[in-house]
């Protein structure tokens, strides 16, 4: 996560540039963000599609039944349309942006309402990072809206609520005492602006997540970083607690569960007072500087666990509920070190799985894992969803469509950009 500070860009005043559509905001820049919101530049980096997306049932690095969630069992089926009555289509591919002739890659997306909101950040040095909106009200047409770039700063996980767009950063800022940083951009209808941007400084060397609760916004930060608990009207940090390796931040049912690694550990909290209930160990998440993501759904904690796939625990308690191990690397001849869980989106009784450059995987529990409560259910392993030659997934996010509008699942596939997928 260390990086080396890049030179510092000249200042430049502020310039609104021309926009193919007057009544929004207009595209804006600073000596720092670069913000695109003229659709027909944005559209160049947009490839639609409407290609069926087959669901592999076989050779997906699962020789025999995965390790039961109570009882899972492997999907038998040979085509999409037998495996569950699924029907996947790709809809469109969004190409990473670049800086300087540097690509990034995509980290992370987060879905509220008819936007989709995308971080990147760059492999290596120097800092850099991205983020893209995206309006998927048209399920059959999404369209890139906004594009914002940033220099000297990597943007490693993204997440909305109402006009703000919340970021977990690193930067080579010499102004901010430690690398890791937590930013906030507003938006103005599904455009972003300058107006009202804000960062506050972390502690340890980058942000990982971030969270808004019912009455804080919540930023972790890994090695020797924090939870910290951010004022959702002037984002000052209000106060923190150490947790090593602080990977993720979660919050739903009351409750605000941090994973943390090396080893794996939920640390979970009262929402209302932030009162400790308990910190439960949990197998995985034992590979430095990885990333572990975790979703609190119907009173569990399902945590992506690295090389141990995905571990549910009650978050009450810390009782152990069951997993979906990763896929082994081996039956697919690829490295270990490529195959790691880092994501798990969850819906109604779907589980979308990231495994890296193993992929995404498909999994269906025997009822909603909202509704289940902490009692253990049959989930089946539906199969792997092959996009051709896709990069190493960083992370899925899931929306359920309602009546005439299907559901959509977002796949930030690396340097393989993101992935937009029609889930009927």
């Amino acid at each position: 996560m260390r990086k080396l500070a890049v030179a510092l860009i000249s200042v430049v005043a502020l310039v609104h540039l021309s926009c193919s559509d007057a009544s929004g905001p207009g595209n804006q820049a600073n000596d720092r963000i670069s913000i695109t919101n003229n659709a027909g530049v944005l559209a160049s980096r947009v490839t639609y599609m409407n290609d069926s997306i087959p669901i592999d049932t076989a050779g997906v690095g699962y020789p025999s039944a995965p390790a039961p969630l109570a009882s899972a069992s492997a999907g038998r089926s040979s085509t999409a349309s037998q495996a569950g009555g699924f029907n996947l289509s790709l809809k469109a591919a969004v190409a990473p942006p670049s800086i300087g002739g540097q690509a990034l890659q995509a980290t992370s997306v987060s879905i509220v309402g008819n936007l989709a909101v995308v971080s990147y950040n760059m492999v290596g040095n120097p800092y850099l990072g991205g983020v893209d909106v995206i309006d998927i009200t048209n399920r059959n047409q999404p369209v890139l809206r906004s594009e914002a770039l940033f220099q000297n700063t990597d943007v490693s996980a993204v997440t909305t609520s109402g006009s703000n767009v919340y970021l977990a950063e690193a930067t080579g800022d010499v102004g901010f005492a430690s690398p890791a940083v937590f930013e906030v951009v507003e938006l103005v209808g599904n455009q972003l602006v300058l107006t009202g941007n804000t960062r506050t400084g972390l502690s340890s060397f980058a942000a990982t997540s971030v969270a808004f609760g019912s009455t804080r916004v919540y930023a972790t930060s890994g090695d020797a970083g924090s939870l910290f608990m951010l004022n959702p009207a002037t984002f000052a940090v209000t106060s923190s607690i150490p947790l090593s390796d602080a990977r993720w931040v979660a919050v739903g049912g009351g409750q605000v569960a941090v994973v943390q690694g090396v080893p794996g550990t939920l640390t979970v909290y009262n929402e209302s007072n932030m009162s400790l209930v308990g910190s439960w160990p949990f197998k995985g998440a034992d590979i430095a500087q990885s990333k572990s993501q975790a979703e609190l759904v119907g009173g569990k904690a399902f945590i992506a666990a690295g090389d141990s796939g995905v571990q549910v625990l009650n978050p009450a308690t810390g009782a152990f509920l069951g997993q979906v191990p990763r896929p082994n690397p081996d039956s697919l001849g690829l490295s270990p070190s490529v195959v790691v869980t880092n994501a798990v989106a969850i819906d109604q009784d779907l589980m979308f799985i990231s495994n890296g450059e193993a992929g995404v995987y498909l999994a269906q529990g025997s009822q909603a894992f909202s509704t289940s409560g902490t009692g253990l259910q049959t989930i089946t392993m539906r199969g792997k969803l092959r996009f051709g030659n896709l990069q190493s997934v960083n992370h899925v996010a899931y929306s359920a469509g309602g009546p005439g509008n299907p559901g959509i699942l977002m796949v930030a596939a690396g340097l393989g950009g993101l992935k937009i997928v029609q889930v009927n």
